[in-house]
């Protein structure tokens, strides 16, 4: 059987602390790296044993884009190694891309060790260790029994190994440990480690984003979202701003002015369908047209690992439903693979293979051919592997799991109205302004930060697509989530028994994808069901109603529907409705001012 972890050397906090130092902390080429390495203080032995270790503790990566990734942009000291130690091993799993993974043949894979290890403990209280390795791993622990003990004493925090070879539960709270993600290539692996609940590991803390929580919350629950309020509220601002956060060095324009990682498209009134965005096959030209839009998107597949901002300006001054249909409907279709969040086809393929250069027509290969064709910057490397592939060509250009649409809203009479079916497949958040002084001291918020303080793709990634991943991740809370969440919902449905606005199974979906992503944040239970319950009735449920006193009921009836919604909903909820019940005393309400 494989090693389960490198025997190497012992992975203690002195050990990281002097792989980590004897490391270049700056993203670099590749060659750049194992140049600086022949310097250290491992020379030419650092590639024989040494990275083995450093590469399964995550502590740099070299990915297929041909640069080298550290995991610290600063020498560290033995309080920062311990720190990293107790979030990486809780994460740490197997077969990884640096282990030989026809030693696992007979185990699910990927295996989450202390993950596995603490289920079966769960389930077998006061077994052995070699009892609990073997049921997981299929195999007699012998090879590094030494070294995987160490790991579950010191930095696995659920799990104990006790002086007579049993395991115990510690009183540990699992659900702020267990926070992983299915991958296996050596960049998901790396990055697998970089979603820290407490602090980043780079003398930084991302947790300077309070503000802008709402916001992650809900991309974090579906990458659409809709920003909506009065003009000169800052919309389309909080998306650069977000884009400006997140950028890394290598997307920054020297300007300063427009990053690399966002995109703002204005829409025009006279879009009647998908072509001004999607783009169009050309009958004279003979190709496929394709916008920036789609090219952007083609950007945002090479850098996987960043977050990138589709900014839908002023998204209603065109019937949203016609000319962002395929994008609405291909949204419906995303899936979770082995290789991440998928979705069918917003360009098919056979648009990609013959595309027009200055003179002629050439023959798409291989999707290296599409980008060169297409204007793309790419670097050597990203040529290199875009020449080993062609799936542009054969399954077209599919909705990237990092780019996240977001469209601001101005409901006037210059607009057009939200059908029910852009609704519900938007996450609504609306934006009216606060105190005007507020205003100032924000204008850091669009300048470029450090490399290490950039904001990383786990703060923005939606982590489940439906309700089951989100209750197989939660699995203690599973029937809590599933009675409570449902009770709730079923309860604002018997009030709008009879109208156009009861909601089904697609916003139940997501309210449990969003009682999730808070679970993940470490809230307690009934926390994290009362907050969802009343966000995704702000965002998802108020939206949908309008109407005037026949459907809705006297505004000064406090049993009128609107009065009746109060009662099962909460506090951010019960102010919008008071809102729109006095707008109702008009004959009329609608959730837009």
């Amino acid at each position: 059987m494989a090693d389960i972890i490198c025997r190497w050397r012992n992975g203690t906090p002195k050990t990281v602390v002097e792989l980590v130092n004897a490391m270049p902390h700056d993203i670099m080429p590749s060659e750049k790296f194992r140049e600086f390495m022949e310097h250290s203080i491992y020379g030419n032995e650092f590639f024989h044993t040494p990275y083995q270790l450093a590469c399964q503790l995550a502590l740099y990566c070299e990915a297929e884009d041909g640069l080298y990734y550290p995991r610290f942009t600063h020498d560290i000291t033995l309080e920062e190694a311990q720190e990293y130690l107790e979030q990486w091993f809780p994460k740490y799993y197997i077969p990884n891309p640096y282990v030989r993974s026809d030693g696992f043949n007979d185990i699910e894979c990927p295996t989450y060790v202390v993950y596995s290890l603490y289920n079966y403990v769960r389930n077998h209280p006061k077994c052995s260790y070699s009892e609990a390795y073997k049921a997981i791993f299929h195999e007699e622990a012998t090879n590094n029994n030494d070294i995987v003990k160490n790991y579950i004493n010191r930095y696995s925090k659920v799990l104990q190994f006790e002086a007579d070879g049993t395991l115990s539960i510690t009183e540990a709270n699992p659900n702020q440990i267990f926070k992983f993600m299915d991958r296996n290539n050596r960049k998901e692996f790396f990055d697998n480690f970089s979603q820290q609940s407490k602090r980043t590991y780079s003398q930084t803390t991302t947790t300077d984003n309070s503000s802008y929580l709402p916001y992650l919350t809900a991309l974090r629950t579906k990458p659409f979202m809709l920003l909506a309020g009065i003009s000169g509220t800052g919309k389309s601002r909080i998306v650069r701003e977000l884009a400006f956060k997140s950028c890394p060095k290598f997307l920054q324009d020297q300007d300063g002015t427009t990053p690399g990682n966002y995109c703002m498209i204005e829409v025009k009134p006279n879009w009647h369908d998908s072509s001004e965005l999607l783009g169009y096959y050309s009958s004279i030209a003979k190709q496929y047209v394709f916008t920036d839009f789609v090219k952007f998107l083609l950007k945002a597949k090479l850098y996987s690992k960043v977050p990138f901002f589709v900014c839908m300006d002023e998204m209603n001054l065109a019937p949203v439903e016609q000319y962002f249909a395929e994008f609405l409907s291909v949204l419906e279709t995303r899936k979770q693979t082995k290789l991440g969040i998928k979705t069918g086809a917003l360009v098919k393929g056979h648009y990609f293979k013959r595309i027009k250069s200055v003179n002629e027509y050439d023959n798409v290969q291989t999707d290296a051919d599409v980008y060169t064709l297409l204007g793309i910057p790419i670097t050597a490397g990203q040529k290199e592997e875009l020449a080993k592939t062609n799936s542009l060509k054969t399954e077209g250009l599919t909705l990237p799991e990092n780019v996240f649409v977001i469209g601001t809203v101005n409901m006037d009479d210059t607009t057009h109205q939200f059908s029910r079916k852009v609704l519900d497949r938007a996450m609504t958040i609306e934006m009216n302004g606060g105190e005007l002084k507020d205003m100032f001291g924000h204008s850091s918020d669009l300048e470029y930060l450090p490399e290490e303080n950039v904001w990383k793709i786990d703060q923005f990634k939606p982590k489940y697509v439906n309700a089951d991943e989100v209750l197989t991740a939660h699995s203690e809370e599973e029937e809590t989530l599933k009675i409570q969440l449902s009770e709730k919902l079923g309860a604002i449905n018997d009030v709008l028994k009879d109208t156009p606005f009861v909601v089904s199974y697609r916003v139940l979906n997501e309210l449990v994808i969003y009682a999730g992503v808070l679970l993940d944040d470490g809230r307690e239970i009934d926390e994290a069901i009362n907050e969802a319950v009343d966000q995704i009735t702000l965002m998802k449920i108020l939206p949908r109603i309008e109407g005037d006193e026949d459907l809705l009921g006297n505004a000064k009836d406090e049993n009128n529907r609107l009065c009746q919604l109060m009662k099962v909903v909460g506090p951010k909820s019960q102010a919008k409705i008071k809102e729109m019940n006095r707008r109702l005393e008009s004959g009329f309400t609608r959730f837009w001012p």
